[in-house]
């Protein structure tokens, strides 16, 4: 085997996989698949760095297969490529398969060979990673594990619902709550966010960008977002941009949305012992050390999110 990161592209039509190969051969080891039954069997012969899956196959869909995926193979990272702008799809890529990116078809190369690097960089760092954070990733998903050091922000521009959060998770964490982009922002320059917890649309303003910045400057925090009015394009947007954990629709389901806080927490507590991340955060310890507020230039770079027309 060499020692050039393995990609997987599954899909039905053969010229399209053909394709695929023919793309990225050169730089990394290539597999494909027409099937779901023919991947799984790849996955269980080959450790696989990427798999690039399309939604709409016969028996089994790309979440399906995905799901099946993340469950046995968590440290593979999983992309979606599909035609359709199917919204339960969308909705099951982050929350079932747990989607690095969502890829319309027909795809745009240069973003494509983008996303395939940078996933194939996320794999390499998680394989490294995986045996630091083991009890973690396999071990006991009771969330009071994390509740000593772990910090949720939740933001919120409805009072009952901003509340609600907050008491479903204060025995659980150190629960923040922020009625606006000004507030949160506040508290991410002076807390140790661990997980973000925040409505799609805040003081009117899709919080997609905020995500996007927040994810550049602390990759280990991990948000999970909600609305009562979902929307196709919204969720690929806060997938691919704001780079979002998980997402649930209000009206919430205390049980539902419970598991998905927790392994966001999860998930956050993984990031920690990812050498990137904790490249990231020595970066901005040794700002901080030279005088330089550690947030200084998030809360530059997120000042126009406090100026709402």
């Amino acid at each position: 085997m060499s020692d050039k990161p393995t990609l997987l592209f599954v899909d039905d039509e053969e010229r399209i996989v053909r394709l695929l190969k023919i793309m990225f051969r050169e730089q990394y080891e290539v597999h494909t698949a027409v099937s779901a039954r023919e991947a799984l069997g790849i996955l269980e012969t080959i450790p696989i760095h990427v798999i690039a899956s399309d939604q709409r196959m016969p028996d089994v869909t790309g979440i399906q297969l995905l799901g099946q995926v993340r469950e046995r193979w968590p440290e593979t990272v999983r992309l979606l490529l599909t035609g359709y702008s199917d919204l339960v799809a969308i909705i099951g890529a982050v929350n079932e398969g747990e989607v690095y990116r969502f890829l319309n078809k027909p795809w745009n190369q240069s973003e494509l060979r983008a996303v395939i690097a940078e996933a194939a960089d996320l794999a390499l760092s998680a394989r490294a990673t995986r045996k630091q954070v083991e009890a973690v990733w396999e071990g006991n998903k009771d969330s009071k594990q994390f509740s000593i050091a772990s910090q949720l922000l939740a933001i919120e521009g409805s009072d009952p619902e901003r509340q609600e959060v907050v008491e479903m998770f204060t025995y659980d964490y150190r629960v923040h709550a922020a009625s606006n982009i000004k507030a949160a922002i506040d508290i991410l320059s002076r807390e140790q966010i661990g997980v973000i917890v925040s409505n799609a649309v805040v003081d009117g303003v899709d919080v997609t960008d905020l995500l996007a910045e927040v994810s550049r400057i602390d990759p280990a925090i991990a948000v999970v977002v909600t609305t009562a009015s979902p929307k196709s394009d919204t969720i690929i947007k806060l997938i691919n941009s704001g780079r979002i954990y998980r997402f649930a629709i209000k009206p919430l389901s205390p049980n539902l949305f419970r598991l998905a806080v927790n392994a966001a927490m999860r998930e956050h507590h993984r990031r920690l012992a990812d050498p990137r991340v904790v490249r990231q955060r020595m970066q901005n310890d040794a700002l901080r050390g030279q005088g330089d507020d550690l947030y200084a230039s998030f809360i530059t770079n997120l000042g126009r999110f406090t100026e709402v027309n």
